[in-house]
């Protein structure tokens, strides 16, 4: 009677755990676009709107897999674990799409290092929505393992550019982003190779408790990169702010004094 109880309470706990990471993952997303939003709009002199389309695709989806996770645990809906998992792919996908773009600014056409055109983007990302909207309506191993290869490859896809992007634009605002939104990429990619590793390999209690501390992990960093990118606002801010310069007069022209 106490094991039972004592398992309950275990049992509680840790669903109160899972739907805390997905609260802080969905929050710190949707933070974390509104100032890359604002970031665009009013700190870059030059944005690449497909660049940060990119991105923020990404961080939307990463705002889908904690609302759809919370969603799940309350509703006990099936497809809602599939979504959320879904949603995870395309947070990774769009993520290392919105960098790779990023490590590509700068360069002119005809020295652009791109290897591949840009339709091959849209084929890659055509290929994954199909493969995540057949997991709705065919339940087999085919359509997971695509889900698995498309995971592995887009994580160590976006580390590879988040490297590139961060020694290319070192000093400048986007390395420090990609600087800050790298732990939050790299705390996913780990959660989902434990995912993976334990699908197979028949530990769940190894793959939950690497899952609810990974999964905090990427709504903290995701936060510090919003806390990065308002800092970012904050410094152009002060450069226009009257108030921060000694010595500056708000009259344009000297005083003069007379014998009265």
């Amino acid at each position: 009677m106490v094991s039972s109880e004592l398992t309950a309470h275990a049992a509680e706990t840790v669903a109160m755990a899972q739907g805390l990471a997905y609260s802080v993952v969905a929050v710190g997303s949707a933070v974390l676009l509104y100032y890359l939003l604002v970031y665009v709009r009013d700190v870059l002199a030059e944005p690449d709107q497909h660049s940060w389309l990119l991105l923020g695709i990404g961080i939307a989806a990463g705002a889908v897999y904690g609302v759809a996770g919370v969603a799940a645990m309350a509703t006990d809906i099936s497809w809602l674990a599939t979504f959320a998992e879904g949603a995870t792919l395309f947070f990774i996908l769009f993520a290392a799409l919105g960098i790779r773009e990023m490590y590509f600014m700068g360069y002119a056409d005809r020295e652009s290092p791109r290897g591949l055109p840009v339709w091959v983007d849209y084929l890659v990302i055509a290929g994954f929505v199909t493969s995540w909207w057949s997991g709705f309506l065919v339940d087999g191993q085919f359509t997971r393992l695509v889900v698995v290869v498309g995971w592995v490859g887009a994580s160590l896809w976006a580390l590879y550019y988040s490297v590139l992007a961060v020694r290319k634009h070192e000093g400048t605002s986007i390395a420090a982003l990609v600087r800050n939104l790298l732990p939050a990429i790299i705390a996913v990619a780990a959660v989902v190779f434990a995912d993976v590793l334990g699908t197979y390999a028949g530990v769940p209690a190894a793959v939950d408790a690497l899952w609810l501390v990974g999964t905090v992990l990427v709504g903290t960093f995701l936060f510090t990169t919003a806390v990065a990118i308002r800092q970012q606002s904050g410094e152009v801010e002060r450069m226009y702010d009257w108030t921060t310069w000694r010595e500056q007069s708000l009259d344009e022209t000297e005083p003069t004094y007379t014998d009265d």
